[in-house]
This record gives C-alpha cells, structure tokens and sequence, in this order.
C-alpha cells in the first residue's frame, strides 16, 4: 500500500449494555478518541474520517458449514462432530490455540445479540465507503477478535476473564509493554493501601473498561497491519471471514522497568 492511515481504530459490539465501544489510534499509537454509543454515532464518527483502517471485535458472518464439509480438516485434527459445534472454521482454530471464542452459529436468529449488532456494523460500514483489506488505500476493515489479539501478544498464554479487575490490568499492561500511550496499570498498586482495601475504594479511574480495552487492543492490531507488517498474518477461510491476527510470539516480550 502506498500510503498509511491516518487513524487506526478498534471497535467492540460485544459489551451488555453498551452497544458499541470505539477508539481510535493514531500513527504514534496515541488515542485520539474513545467512546461508546448507538451505532448510528460511531457511523457518525466514522463518516467524518477520510482515511482509516478498522478493526472489528467480532464475527462478519455466520458459518457457512465449512467445519461440517471439510473432510480434510476433520482428518487434521480427529476431532468428533459432537466435540466441533456449530462454529466457523476460524473459532475451530483459535480453541485449539485454547483461546476463548464465541461459537457463530449457520443461522442468524440463533446468534447472540452482541454477535448481531457486529453483524450490522459490517454492513452498514461498507455504505460508507470501507471496503475489506486490502481493496482499498484510505479506508478499510478487518475482523480481529480482541481475545485472540491480547493471547497472541503475550505468546498464546492465558488471560483472566476481561470483566474482572485483574483482567483488565493485565490488558492494559499488554498495550503498555507494546507502546500504546495508555498508563501504566502498575501505578495501580501502588496507590493500594490497607485503608483503601478496608473501604472498599479502589484506585481504578486510571484503568480501562473492558469494552475499551478491546476496542484499543483491536486498533493496535489495525496500527501493526501496516506498521509491523510482518508480525500479522491472517487465519480462517474467506467464504466465512478471514480474521488478522499478531504472530504467535515463542516467549514473553521483553517488559520495559
């Protein structure tokens, strides 16, 4: 591609009672905006951008029963039908990588609700103009599930569950520790007192809600797309939505002190 986005931005679906989480990135992985709204504000938001690249947390489609057609992969991996479900190819993939994914169902009706606004928001994203990478130059989309982006950061090891405190920490010390301008969660502890514990207050204003942090997470991956390029690969079959990934890394990265 001959030039790079302006804005790189990540937005989440996935949140009960927030319908759409976004933040935007720009080239010194700065956040130039966060926010939540109805879809019709971040289409609003998107609108007003004339160059970007957008990473969505969550699925485009539902599957297309290419789990079930596939005899080769079910030879690859001899796993029973009872044990595959009705999911896309792609969740098949990162469960083996034990990674937490929803399961997209063949039939819309029966997704979850959050899974139907995604839905949405990749249609309706295309009427503005984005097109799927890498088909255009200035405005572009690419599914990223937000879990998956923060297990490969850190080498495909565990994370706690994204609603709960410690999950949240250990998010925003992963987009710490790979240059994102967030604080660093850390400072938490120190501000920890035995008073503080016993009150029941802690010093959380400066860490990230969960639908923020992987809406952030999924615009880092959208910044790596073009600027680590080579630390990105994609996983899945088109005919169900491919989804852009970081590389596996073999160890932890290297933490800054």
């Amino acid at each position: 591609m001959e030039d790079t986005p302006l804005f790189y931005l990540g937005i989440d679906p996935s949140q009960r009672y927030q319908p759409y989480v976004f933040a935007a990135l720009d080239v010194n992985m700065h956040i130039q905006a966060i926010g939540n709204g109805p879809l019709r504000e971040v289409l609003a938001f998107l609108a007003g951008l004339g160059s970007a690249c957008v990473a969505i947390n969550g699925p485009q489609m539902v599957n297309q029963g290419l789990m079930d057609a596939d005899e080769d992969t079910h030879r690859l991996f001899s796993v029973p039908v009872s044990e595959r479900g009705d999911l896309r190819k792609v969740e098949f993939l990162l469960l083996q990588e034990g990674i937490r994914v929803n399961r997209t169902p063949a039939i819309e009706s029966e997704c979850m609700v959050w899974v139907r606004r995604g839905f949405k928001l990749f249609k309706r994203i295309q009427k503005l103009g984005y097109h799927p990478y890498p088909e255009d130059d200035r405005r572009h989309f690419v599914e990223a599930p937000a879990e998956a982006v923060f297990s490969r950061l850190i080498g495909g090891n565990a994370l706690f569950d994204e609603l709960s405190l410690e999950g949240r920490l250990q998010r925003q010390l992963i987009l710490y520790e790979q240059g994102v301008a967030v604080k660093d969660a850390m400072n938490f502890f120190e501000e920890v007192t035995r008073f503080r514990l016993i009150k029941g207050i802690l010093p959380t204003d400066d860490i990230y809600q969960p639908g923020e942090l992987n809406a952030i997470g999924c615009a880092y991956l959208a910044w790596m797309m073009h600027h680590k390029p080579e630390k990105v690969h994609t996983l899945g079959d088109k005919r169900e939505g491919e989804i852009f990934l970081p590389i596996k890394q073999e160890e932890m990265p290297r933490f800054r002190f």
